[in-house]
């Protein structure tokens, strides 16, 4: 009788431990479920914070040509080269056009390591380029270089500006341009390739360097130094619109 009771427990036993083993293999079975879920909730959200910088990042807002001040301009970062076409198989780079969405450019010294020397009539009849800053590296602003770019409207040359040829600002908004020391010459002659301010900023201001020694203009007021050579060509010019202002 005591060994059927003592059999009669142990199968008791084994039952119970079995239906605990059980349990706990459910148990962990719900919990491996769970994080899976939770794991896939954050990595979902994790590919949806990813698309939003993305698409932020490619939805790049520019302010208007009425918004956009001389102070954005010199202020503005270099444009950067996936902005512009050109040959970069010689040893200097030349601009041949500006393919990027910003109305502020600023034409970079270098490109790859090679010196931007120009940037022919790149700007010549653009409709949507409002302010343009010339890179160190320049020496020459090219005949009609800004010819007709209708909404230009500051403008300043970089430091190694020698020359700015005829027929520049003819069809532009022109309002403000900054030169820089060390330019020698503006306008190539009386006639055709005069330098003259849009038509409806006639007799803007412009301040003249000391370092200028030619001058071809019209309807400018010119400042510079009491005895300069920008007050003597006012004074010889002033049947084409050409007044001085003593700084």
């Amino acid at each position: 009788m005591k060994k059927r009771l003592l059999i009669l427990g142990m199968i008791f036993t084994m039952v119970v431990s079995s239906a605990g083993c059980g349990s706990s293999s459910s148990d962990n079975a719900g919990k491996t479920d769970q994080t899976k879920q939770t794991a896939n909730v954050q990595d979902s959200q994790k590919d949806t914070s990813s698309s939003d910088k993305s698409d932020d990042k490619n939805d790049t807002s520019y302010k208007t040509a009425d918004e956009i001040t001389m102070d954005d301009l010199m202020s503005h970062d270099e444009t950067p080269a996936e902005d512009f076409e050109f040959n970069d198989s010689t040893d200097n780079i030349i601009i041949e056009k500006y393919v990027g969405k910003d109305p502020i450019v600023v034409i970079p010294d270098e490109i790859d390591g090679k010196k931007v020397v120009g940037f022919n009539k790149t700007f010549s009849n653009d409709k949507d380029v409002v302010a343009v800053r010339i890179g160190n590296n320049i020496t020459e602003i090219d005949r009609y270089a800004f010819g007709n770019a209708e909404n230009l409207k500051y403008l300043v040359l970089g430091e190694s500006v020698k020359s700015i040829d005829g027929g520049n600002f003819f069809g532009t908004n022109l309002k403000e341009l900054i030169l820089n020391d060390g330019l020698e010459r503006i306008g190539e002659d009386e006639f055709t390739y005069i330098v003259d301010p849009p038509l409806d900023n006639s007799g803007m201001d412009l301040k003249i360097p000391e370092s200028v020694t030619e001058l071809h203009v019209s309807d400018f007021n010119l400042i510079g130094k009491p005895g300069s050579y920008a007050e003597q060509y006012a004074n010889e010019h002033a049947d084409s619109r050409v007044t001085f202002t003593a700084e």
